[in-house]
C-alpha cells in the first residue's frame, strides 16, 4: 500500500506546492525524492494520488492526479464512542493514538468524582489523531468530543447499545449493532454511586477480563472486544 499523508484541503489536480508543514515532513523527515508516489487524504474519506516532482527544503512540489475512486483508507465496522476519564498527558496521547488504531470513532473526555478537568490541548490531540490515522490507514479521522460530567452523560440521549467497564461477572464481547458507546472510568475507578447511576441510565456493566487495567489499556481492550468480527 502506498504511504498516505494528511492534507486538508486536498490540492486540486495538476501541479501543487504542499503546505510547509507537510513539505517539511516529506522532504526532511521521510526524505522523499522526485518520482516517489504518495497518497494524500483529507480525513473525510477522500484521497488523491500524487507524484513528487521537486523537493526544496520545506517546499515539495507534487503532480496531483484525479481523486482515487477506491480509496486505500479503511474504516471500522461500527461507530464506537468511548467516554473516559483521560489520564495524564503522555498516557492520554497513548490512549488517543492506540484507540484510533483500534477503531474508536469518537473520544469523549469524562469528568468523574475521582478526576478533575485537565488542560485540553485540542490542537495537539488533533495531531496525534492524524498521525495515528496515517499509521493505520484509516479513512475518517476520529473526533474528540466536548468534555462532559458523568451526570450529563447519563442524562443526554445516548446510543441504545451502551456499556460501562466494571468488574462484572459478564465479559464484554462483540457489538451487536452499528453504533456503540463504552464508558471507562478513571485511574481510581468509578465510585459505587457512579456505577449505580450508569446502570440506572441503561449502561450494561461488562468486564474486560480478570486483570485490573489502566484507563488507556482498558479503552483499547474494550474497543478491540466490541469491534471484533461478528460470528
Amino acid at each position: 500500500m502506498a504511504r498516505r499523508f494528511f492534507a486538508n484541503p486536498l490540492p486540486p489536480p495538476g501541479l501543487a506546492t504542499l503546505s510547509k508543514k507537510l513539505g517539511h515532513h516529506l522532504g526532511r523527515i521521510v526524505r522523499s525524492s522526485p518520482g516517489d508516489f504518495v497518497v494524500l487524504f483529507d480525513g473525510a474519506g477522500n484521497e488523491v494520488a500524487a507524484t513528487i516532482r521537486e523537493v526544496h527544503s520545506r517546499e515539495v512540489l507534487v503532480d496531483v492526479s484525479l481523486p482515487i475512486e477506491n480509496p486505500l483508507g479503511r474504516s471500522p465496522r461500527i461507530h464506537l464512542e468511548v467516554a473516559c476519564a483521560l489520564p495524564r498527558s503522555a498516557r492520554a496521547d497513548w490512549l488517543l493514538e492506540h484507540g484510533t488504531e483500534a477503531g474508536v470513532s469518537t473520544f469523549r473526555p469524562l469528568l468523574t468524582e475521582r478526576t478533575n478537568r485537565r488542560h485540553e490541548d485540542r490542537a495537539h490531540w488533533d495531531r496525534v489523531l492524524i498521525e495515528a490515522c496515517s499509521q493505520c490507514d484509516r479513512a475518517i479521522l476520529p473526533t474528540v468530543a466536548a468534555t462532559v460530567s458523568l451526570s450529563d452523560l447519563c442524562a443526554a440521549p445516548r446510543i441504545a447499545e451502551r456499556y460501562v467497564a466494571t468488574a462484572a461477572a459478564v465479559e464484554l464481547s462483540g457489538a451487536m449493532s452499528s453504533e456503540c458507546l463504552l464508558v471507562v472510568g478513571p485511574e481510581g475507578g468509578f465510585s459505587e454511586r457512579e456505577v449505580a447511576m450508569l446502570v440506572e441510565s441503561g449502561f450494561a456493566p461488562r468486564s474486560l477480563g480478570p486483570l485490573t487495567l489502566r484507563t488507556e489499556t482498558a479503552v483499547v481492550a474494550g474497543a478491540t472486544r466490541l469491534l471484533q468480527a461478528k460470528t
